[in-house]
């Protein structure tokens, strides 16, 4: 029944006031039939409500005490309730914190942070018989009712006099933006000070202690004291004695700066018996009022309105004197937002104790009074904890009946109504975009606030554009100040209007809400130069349009489908630090994983797509020298997912414009350099489509040079030429860029240098030292003789002169000398006969073709039309060998040689002879004849292989024979035959055999040229042709051997100079030298310069050349790729192409 007249009384006070809403709320039926009642209230600045329920414990009736629990109930703008309840023991709360000492509860709460946390204060009592051991406590926890954290926060207050512990002394203030802290002011016991900490909380629920300031107080500091929020910190205001006085603190500062008192009081006879401060919201400054009561005390109250600065200065004070019935013990003042003061008192109603009337009216800032209706009397509970919210709510508890409590709501007048355009700030007069406009990315480059006042701007305040993510702090995209970037960002449009340049990245999300906020003070009164407040809520907002799916869109995101690599550069503090730790492996790569993921983060794109190969180079084109590092940016795998080339533009605007972006407060990301930004590394294709098609037209020009001289030694040496260069422009160029890399670079240019020298040296040294073999044996055949003259006087000697030591000693010294001679000389003998050996090749060749030419002959007369043609392809293959070995000079000299080898082998048999029966070596001399007769043995093997060339002659003679055997008309029968052989394929398959035909051809005219020949030969004037005949095979000479055009031009230094270049750079260079090339240079001081390299490398010298380039490949051309392509992040193509072209020289070499 009594529940029932309690809702019929809330519909009647529902009906008859201006009530905007109403809150009803059930509790649970609990173990004891105890009423829930609405303690505490609070509320976020999105309205969110938070209200502590009590219990009241009946078992305790000597006092007040609660249900050990702590019931908290939050109530979201939407209307949804939720909430927990947290026994003590899981608090770890003592029990005397649920008890109410003089209406006080020493356990409170306070909505901190942005709407998730709770700060709980309470008491640690560590005698509860002794006050003095209290201790006053903080905790933090969720809205879920999570235990993040706690704190001590000092010790309790207690009065001395009467040795009584008083509970909630202290007074906790929320700053201006709740993430920034609060302080928290509070009584040191048994002293005139007052302890003022400044705290924050960390987004892991930690607090932190930001600053401690101890402030001397000489009035009881429980009573008219004033502490409260500013743009940028707190401040403290209290009487002392007829003054008022106060101070500033700035945010997270504990230096107090200059005290400042605002208003002297006239009258010594009046008393303070109320002082409230705020910030102003509409103006500027701060606002404080007094409710002086003169003695002897009347109804009628004096008010002073004081309006100050944040330096302290006052610039407007406004008194006004009128009756009112509001209980001065129970009056209170809150600053509204949209204007002026909510002035209210409670006292209890007369004829329910349970219930209290609530009194109030609002005043605007001169004085004038505006009241809620004719009758403005509201009920409250018996705590009246009301709460007036930042739309100008005002939220009021109701009485609370059987297990149900409630809330009503109403709307305070808005004086300054005309200037809300939704901003919660009333100094906004408008903005572009607006409020919920829908934006397209590409077109928006500014933002435009304007405002009611003219304005100044401030330094150190930021403008910040998030992106909004659905969390409590959104991306930052954008902060621009005046002080970081010297207003390059920010421009006057106006007295009244700012423009703010907006950076490509800041808005790249298509379909994405974006919010604005100003930083309190970001601009001031330009009249007052007082800071204004900004906005600190996601009120301004707006959306980027959708996706455009167009065509060309399609058509870019198919195009920038794949990845991209990039790098970036350190800045010379980001260098500093990398050094410290670029040695160890493990920090690297954290260095490198924690950046990509704070660039993931700024752009934002997923982490997965920022990945980085960990690999990094040194920038010399600035000094000091800096690192650059290679960041790459992955595909997008969803249609819907931003482009890589957007990316990329992104990426690169964040790093440039680093002063206004989130890159520039990254604890990795703010070492890098925004004069470099991120430059992407083109795609292979784009970066090196021009070297690659030069590289190609250079090798397609060389090629056409080599064919054109039929001499493919141009085209490897030009190849080489090109490499060489390539990897000295990549020393200048790329290789300062990595560390350790440019003395690695030069070691493996230098080495291969000194290599290629040596080769070319050893070549050239061994060519010159070549010998007349007539003459080297002549000088063999001496020290032959001389070896047996001694072996002969030896013999005599021995039997003359037996005893005769010395001599005997003396004798068998000169002969190890004569041995030693003899065995070096053997050696140049083998050696000169190997490279003879080497320089018959082609006359063995020809051997074999013509062995095989006279065993087809001799059965010419039975053989059919292929064995004809089989012969003529063998004569022509003949008449080729012929060409190509009388175009060097002197080229029969090698075949002179086997004449000598008789002689040659009947000095090693005589030499063995001496060695086998006539010459007596002791132990120590046994090595140098073995030596000596493995020479031997060598020379002995090169002679009979080198015999099988005489050959050759025979060879030749028995050809000639056979050739002029035949007659003129049975070589023109056989070219008949030719022809209807000829003929007969044409019949059988023309179209199949057309190339065989036209080599047909060629060996009919061939054939008959070689019958023209025999012809002219057997005509009568034969000896006259034989010398036209003659000198024309000396015009034809095109080559001289290789030992001969060195001793040419050995005096000559333009060919050393040349050699040294060409033979350093590559040793295949000296393959150059059989191109037929002639250098023709006229000098004035001397005698001209004339050079042809016609010279026909010998095999010894081949031999050595096939060494030096497989040398090459492994001390030049596989370091040369590793060192670019590891340590460099860099195209090698050009090297690896012209290493290719290396080995298939050492392959064509080797085989051909």
């Amino acid at each position: 029944m009594k529940l029932y007249f309690g809702f019929l009384l809330l519909i009647i006070l529902l009906t008859i006031l201006p009530v905007k809403s109403s809150i009803i709320f059930e509790e649970p039926q609990p173990e004891t039939p105890s009423t829930p009642r609405v303690l505490n209230t609070d509320f976020y600045d999105d309205g969110t409500i938070v209200v502590r329920i009590i219990r009241v414990n009946d078992t305790t009736p000597l006092k007040i005490c609660l249900e050990e629990n702590l019931s908290i109930r939050i109530i979201y703008p939407n209307g949804t309730i939720k909430g927990f309840n947290i026994l003590s023991d899981t608090l770890n709360i003592q029990s005397f914190n649920f008890c109410l000492y003089q209406n006080q509860s020493p356990l409170r709460f306070y909505a901190i942070k942005t709407n998730n946390l709770l700060f709980i204060t309470y008491v640690v009592a560590l005698d509860v018989n002794n006050p003095y051991t209290y201790e006053d406590w903080g905790m933090v926890i969720d809205l879920d009712g999570k235990i993040f954290s706690k704190i001590r926060l000092g010790a309790s207050f207690v009065n001395t006099t009467t040795n009584e512990w008083l509970p909630a002394q202290d007074s906790i203030t929320l700053n201006v933006h709740r993430d920034n802290g609060f302080i928290r002011v509070a009584p040191i016991t048994n002293t005139t000070s007052i302890l003022l900490n400044q705290y924050k909380i960390n987004g892991d629920g930690v607090v932190q202690l930001l600053a401690r300031t101890y402030m001397n107080y000489t009035t009881t500091p429980i009573e008219n004291f004033a502490n409260f929020a500013t743009t940028d910190g707190y401040a403290i205001i209290y009487p002392n004695n007829t003054r008022i006085c106060g101070i500033f603190l700035e945010n997270g500062n504990p230096e107090v700066q200059v005290p400042f008192f605002l208003y002297q009081i006239q009258s010594p006879l009046s008393k303070v018996i109320f002082l409230s401060c705020d910030v102003t919201i509409v103006k500027f400054g701060q606002t404080c009022i007094l409710v002086l009561n003169t003695e002897p005390a009347t109804v009628q109250n004096t008010f002073v309105k004081i309006d100050f600065l944040s330096k302290g200065s006052v610039y407007n004070i406004t008194t006004f004197q009128y009756t009112s019935n509001l209980n001065v013990k129970d009056f209170g003042m809150k600053s509204l937002r949209y204007g002026g003061y909510f002035l209210f008192s409670t006292e209890p109603n007369i004829n329910d104790k349970t219930k209290h009337n609530l009194y109030g009216y609002i005043m605007d800032d001169y004085g004038n009074r505006y009241d809620w209706n004719s009758s403005y009397l509201f009920i409250t509970n018996a705590i009246d904890d009301i709460l007036v919210l930042p739309n100008n709510t005002l939220v009021i508890p109701q009485p609370e009946f059987e297990q149900t409590w409630s809330l009503i709501t109403t709307d305070l007048y808005k004086i300054e109504s005309a200037r809300d355009h939704g901003y919660g700030n009333l100094h906004i007069f408008s903005t572009t975009p607006k409020i919920s406009d829908i934006i397209d990315p590409s077109e928006i480059k500014s933002l435009i606030i304007k405002f009611y006042d003219k304005i100044d701007l401030s330094p150190n305040r930021n403008v910040t554009i998030l992106q909004d993510d659905g969390s409590e702090h959104g991306i930052i995209r954008q902060v621009i100040s005046i002080s970081n970037n010297n207003g390059a960002f920010v421009r006057f449009v106006d007295d009244y209007t700012i423009e703010i340049t907006v950076i490509d990245s800041t808005f790249n999300q298509f379909g994405t809400k974006y919010y604005v906020l100003i930083d309190d003070g970001f601009v001031m009164s330009a009249e007052l130069q007082e800071p204004i407040i900004g906005i600190q809520t996601t009120a301004w907002n707006f959306m980027t349009s959708n996706y455009s799916g167009g065509l060309t869109n399609m058509y870019k995101k198919h195009v920038n489908s794949s990845s991209i690599e990039g790098k970036v550069r350190l800045t010379d503090e980001g260098t500093s630090h990398f050094k410290i730790f670029e040695h160890n492996k493990i920090k690297v790569r954290d260095f490198f994983y924690n950046l990509t993921q704070e660039l993931a983060n700024a752009i934002p794109v997923g982490p997965e797509r920022i990945t980085t190969n960990q690999k990094y180079e040194i920038d010399t084109s600035v000094l000091p020298e800096r690192y650059i590092l290679y960041i790459s940016i992955k595909k997008a795998k969803e249609i819907t997912d931003t482009s890589v080339n957007l990316v990329a533009n992104d990426l690169n605007a964040l790093i440039q414009y680093k002063i206004i972006t989130v890159i520039g407060s990254g604890e990795y990301s703010k070492y890098l350099d925004d004069e470099y930004g991120y430059v992407t590394i083109r795609r292979w294709i784009d970066e090196n489509l021009g070297s690659l098609l030069g590289t190609i037209a250079l090798n397609v020009v060389l090629l056409l040079i080599s064919y054109l001289r039929k001499m493919f030694a141009i085209y490897t040496c030009g190849n080489a030429i090109e490499k060489f260069v390539s990897v000295i422009v990549f020393i200048i160029v790329d290789a300062p860029r990595g560390e350790n890399i440019f003395i690695t670079s030069i070691f493996f240019v230098i080495f291969p240098f000194i290599v290629n020298l040596r080769f070319a040296y050893k070549i050239i040294i061994d060519e010159l030292k070549r010998n007349d073999f007539q003459i080297l044996l002549k000088e063999f055949r001496e020290l032959k003789d001389d070896l047996l003259k001694e072996g002969n006087d030896s013999i005599v000697e021995k039997g003359s002169e037996k005893d005769n030591n010395t001599n005997e000693i003396i004798n068998k010294i000169d002969h190890i000398k004569n041995v030693n001679k003899l065995t070096k000389e053997a050696v140049i003998v083998r050696k000169e006969l190997t490279r003879i050996k080497g320089e018959l090749k082609e006359v063995c060749d020809l051997t074999k073709e013509l062995e095989v030419v006279n065993e087809l002959i001799e059965t010419l007369e039975d053989s059919d039309k292929r064995e004809v043609k089989i012969i003529v392809e063998k004569l022509k293959k003949i008449n080729d060998l012929i060409e190509e070995l009388i175009q060097v000079e002197d080229s029969t000299e090698e075949l002179k040689i086997i004449k000598h080898l008789d002689e040659l082998n009947k000095i090693i048999d005589e030499l063995k002879k001496v060695n086998d029966n006539e010459i007596e070596l002791e132990e120590d001399n046994e090595e140098i004849g073995r030596e000596f007769a493995k020479e031997l043995n060598k020379i002995k093997e090169l002679i009979e292989e080198l015999k099988e060339s005489e050959k050759l002659k025979e060879q030749l003679f028995k050809v000639e024979v056979l050739m002029k055997g035949l007659e003129e008309k049975e070589l023109i029968n056989e070219l008949e035959n030719f022809n209807n052989f000829k003929k007969e394929l044409q019949i059988i398959n023309i179209n199949e055999l057309k190339e065989e035909i036209k080599e047909l051809n060629d060996h009919a005219e061939f054939t008959a040229g070689h019958i023209k020949e025999i012809v002219i030969k057997n005509d009568d004037s034969i000896k006259e042709e034989d010398i036209k005949d003659e000198e024309k095979v000396q015009l034809e000479k095109k080559y001289r051997n290789f030992s001969k055009w060195l001793r040419d031009y050995k005096d000559n230094k333009t060919i050393i100079i040349i050699f040294m270049i060409l033979a350093g750079v590559d040793v295949t260079h000296l393959e150059l030298l059989g191109s037929k090339l002639r250098i023709r240079i006229k000098n004035l001081s001397t005698r001209n310069i004339d050079i042809n390299f016609n010279a026909k490398l010998s095999y010894a010298a081949k031999d050595d050349l096939f060494w030096g380039d497989v040398t090459n490949v492994f001390i030049e051309d596989i370091p040369t790729i590793f060192l670019q392509a590891r340590f460099l992040y860099k195209s090698s193509y050009i090297i690896w192409f012209h290493s290719c072209i290396h080995y298939f020289n050492i392959y064509y070499t080797s085989f051909y």
